[in-house]
């Protein structure tokens, strides 16, 4: 899967930037976080996995890489810690998570009721 960057809308993009919430191609991440040295420390993440760079852990525990990326928590997590979380209740469920691939997470199914509240309250 492509995921094109949101800042050109050209080139394919290549790492995910949590504080700036945007999937970005690597010459525009070079822009970007070229700007100033606040931005320039922003944690960004591969959106396709390569075999010379490990995933970093999950923001809660702390001990196992993390592959889901929480838009409404900015967090990082892990498997485990990620169903710990975005099951406790109908409002946290509808939170939107990513594959760090850029592959959106389910947030449910036509037969699940937690899941259908989400898109009845949008």
């Amino acid at each position: 899967m492509r995921i094109q960057c949101n800042l050109c809308e050209a080139a394919v993009a290549k790492v995910l930037c949590c504080a700036d919430e945007a999937a970005l191609c690597l010459e525009c991440d070079k822009k970007v976080h070229a700007a100033n040295k606040l931005v320039s420390e922003h944690q960004r993440l591969p959106l396709f996995s390569s075999s010379s760079f490990q995933m970093p852990k999950c923001d809660i525990c702390q001990e196992i890489s993390g592959f889901f990326f929480c838009l409404q928590d900015r967090a990082l997590l892990c498997r485990k810690c990620d169903v710990a979380i975005h099951t406790v209740n109908s409002v946290v469920s509808c939170h939107q998570r990513f594959l760090l691939t850029g592959v959106e997470v389910d947030v449910g199914t036509k037969t699940d009721t937690i899941g259908a509240s989400c898109f009845n309250a949008k």
